[in-house]
């Protein structure tokens, strides 16, 4: 099954009246999706387990079996399926009751098809969040519900009770931490856990945006409006409804970009790149970011307004130096995990073994932990995990690096103890940007902002 979101979806529709059927598959192909169409319940089954489409459309009124009872089927084969039920108006009292029962949502005849791919893309959005959501508390340490982040330190007790305060206010949020800590897992969990939980989360990566297309991202365009803007398109504010916007990386927005997103906040007003007609969302601001947003107001990069309306609540993320009684439930956790996935049998971890990870200063979080322990796994199998299992890079880093991230050094660039910090780096992973920026906890723009700054070429490193 495909993972993307809009454009290249795979979506299977159900219709026992073939010409409306065919015209759908063929509207829904023209706007970009890859769509298959059947005209029997049984065989539309059969292609659900054959081709793992990532939505379904069925009609609500087909002889036999009705589309209730096939969504009913459908999701016993793919829980997650988002469902999108097609009825006439008689019967739409009977679709709003469907999506009681696990329908995602409904279209009336005659369709509108700008109102399908919006409605689709609403459903996909929520599919692959929930998705992703599973993926990221897999990747951070979290259990069942989101309060069972592994780790029962002060310091991440803290941040789920806090989590718990605001989940049910509609305040903005901002979540800060140093990359690896799970600052998406408790967005996440601030959604789940209030009354927005059935809502879309929607999650905008501000980092990997150009500066060109956030605004479009953020709040939509019109047709026409830019190169390759070929139909109107809502942006995330707009297709949240009434869920969760999640702005990772909020650092990393544009000036020009901040004042739009400002005037949001205050008013829940945006326009459409494109148009001037003024629109109004109603989504939750939740944004987060590892760098200093204080020193960026300071510097001139963020707009201080900005800064105070997004930190209404603030949630602080501990680094895992900070919770260092969490690790060995942390690793005993993982190392169930990583048994099932690896096939390994292994029982536990010696007690070298764990002084070993309590005295290390973990700089990428617990990701950088999943990381070492799953390679470690990889390449052994023994009873026990001992010191000699883990790489030797691991006891000379430990020792050989500053306590500090390179998050923290950032702020002051021209120091030689970053510049220092930053060549060791480079030398261990032999130029490797991607794991440099992986380890050090900050995006690869950064590392290319300093590769400039400094003059540094890095294939200088490779042959280290």
């Amino acid at each position: 099954m495909t993972t993307t979101t809009g454009q290249g979806a795979r979506i299977l529709v159900v219709d026992d009246e073939r010409h409306l059927l065919t015209a759908l598959v063929t509207a829904l192909e023209s706007m970009g999706y890859e769509a298959v169409g059947e005209t029997k319940q049984s065989d539309g089954l059969s292609r659900l387990l054959s081709w793992q489409p990532d939505a379904a459309i069925f009609d609500l009124n087909m002889p036999g079996m009705n589309g209730v009872e096939l969504m009913a089927q459908a999701l016993e084969i793919m829980p997650d399926l988002p469902v999108i039920l097609l009825t006439g108006f008689g019967s739409i009292d009977s679709s709003v009751q469907a999506m009681r029962t696990g329908a995602y949502d409904y279209l009336t005849k005659p369709f509108d098809l700008n109102n399908i791919d919006f409605t689709l893309q609403k459903a996909l959005d929520h599919h692959d969040q929930k998705r992703r959501f599973r993926l990221l508390a897999e990747a951070t340490g979290r259990i069942g519900e989101f309060a069972g982040i592994v780790g029962q330190s002060p310091a991440i007790t803290k941040v789920l009770d806090s989590v718990h305060a605001v989940a049910d206010t509609d305040s903005t949020v901002l979540i800060t931490g140093e990359s690896g800590t799970g600052k998406e897992v408790i967005a996440h969990a601030i959604h789940a856990s209030g009354t927005r939980s059935e809502k879309p989360f929607i999650t905008v990566d501000c980092a990997t945006i150009p500066d060109t297309l956030i605004e479009s991202e953020l709040f939509g365009h019109a047709k026409g409006a830019f190169t390759g803007a070929h139909k109107d398109r809502a942006g995330h504010v707009e297709a949240a409804a009434d869920g969760t916007v999640f702005l990772d990386e909020i650092g990393e927005i544009p000036l020009g970009m901040q004042k739009k997103l400002l005037r949001f906040l205050e008013e829940k007003s945006f326009v459409r790149v494109g148009e001037t007609r003024r629109r109004m969302a109603h989504a939750r601001i939740v944004a987060a970011t590892n760098r200093n947003l204080f020193h960026e107001v300071q510097a001139g990069r963020f707009r201080e307004d900005l800064y105070y309306r997004l930190k209404v609540i603030e949630i602080g993320i501990p680094p895992l130096r900070e919770r260092k009684e969490d690790i060995l439930p942390l690793v005993e956790w993982y190392l169930s995990r990583l048994n099932r996935k690896l096939n390994r049998k292994i029982s536990g971890i010696s007690a070298a073994a764990m002084k070993l990870l309590n005295e290390y200063q973990w700089p990428g979080n617990i990701r950088e932990l999943v990381n070492l322990l799953e390679q470690v796994m990889t390449f052994h199998n023994p009873e026990m995990l001992d010191v000699k299992h883990f790489p030797s890079s691991l006891q000379t880093l430990s020792a050989a690096l500053p306590a500090q991230t390179f998050s923290e050094l950032k702020e002051h660039v021209l120091e030689e103890a970053g510049r220092t910090y930053f060549h060791s780096l480079m030398n261990h992973f032999h130029g490797n940007i991607t794991k440099v920026a992986d380890y050090a906890g900050i995006n690869r723009r950064h590392i290319h902002r300093l590769l400039h700054a400094w003059g540094i070429d890095p294939s200088s490193f490779r042959n280290n």
